[in-house]
């Protein structure tokens, strides 16, 4: 009788082990749902519309995640949807997702694993071209107009810092050309991309006040020997200059 029950708790064990998580899994039998937003010039719907998958994504990092991923031999699916809040729960709370492109906030950083960085931004105020408007400091910008786009890294920066701003949801430089306000808070090369885009041409650095990068940003239950491989796999892009040439294919055009 007792050898039968330890032959049930070794059968038990065995059991037990087989169906563990991916802890244990190695690289070529993970798959990782990817998860990004618009945010041009990095990851955008080729339709413009807030939702895509696969092909119908492009961007200087989404080039970069779904060629990371296929160089790494590490299966993906990538899909663009919003809310951005809500994609980042999903990475952080749900086995086998992540997430692109996000800032490395000290906040953050318990929440996930991280590869990168992609890419990096500069949080910038903007001015037309010509304009007389001198800054040397963020309180030289307190009398001046400023515009930005609810909710982005921009607006979040002066709103913390005491600003009151123009809310500004679609057609920003235009408002910014139009003289609705005079300075636009956002981030470069994003700002520099969309005034592009409107046919408006490159815009004035007034003043740079941050400079932050963007990661992907990975479950916390992912293996490390992934996370491992994805880092090996981004640097080795990086000596190759293959970051840099996705970045001119958006901005050189």
């Amino acid at each position: 009788m007792p050898i039968k029950n330890k032959n049930l708790s070794f059968v038990l064990l065995a059991l037990s082990l087989v169906f563990l998580p991916s802890a244990f899994a190695n690289s070529d039998e993970v798959k990782i749902n990817l998860l990004t937003q618009n945010f041009p010039p990095f990851s955008m719907a080729t339709d413009g519309k807030n939702f895509a998958r696969e092909e119908s994504i492009d961007g200087i990092d989404a080039d970069v995640v779904a060629e990371l991923f296929k160089r790494a031999g590490i299966d993906y699916e990538m899909t663009l949807r919003f809310p951005w809040n809500r994609l980042q729960k999903l990475a952080e709370e749900k086995h086998g997702f992540a997430v692109f492109s996000l800032s490395r906030t000290p906040e953050r950083e318990p929440k996930y694993k991280w590869v990168g960085p992609l890419s990096e931004i500069q949080i910038v105020l903007l001015k037309m071209p010509g304009s007389p408007i001198q800054l040397a400091s963020l309180d030289d910008a307190k009398k001046y107009r400023i515009g930005s786009k609810d909710g982005s890294v921009g607006s979040q920066y002066l709103i913390n810092r005491g600003f009151e701003l123009h809310k500004s949801l679609i057609k920003t430089p235009d408002k910014l050309k139009a003289g609705q306000f005079d300075l636009w808070a956002t981030t470069n090369p994003s700002g520099d991309y969309e005034a592009m885009q409107a046919g408006i041409g490159a815009l004035e650095v007034a003043l740079t006040l941050n400079r932050v990068d963007l990661y992907l940003a990975l479950n916390k239950e992912t293996p490390d020997e992934v996370i491992q491989k994805l880092q090996r796999t981004l640097d080795q892009m990086k000596q190759e200059g293959l970051l840099q040439m996705a970045t001119q294919r958006y901005m050189n055009n």
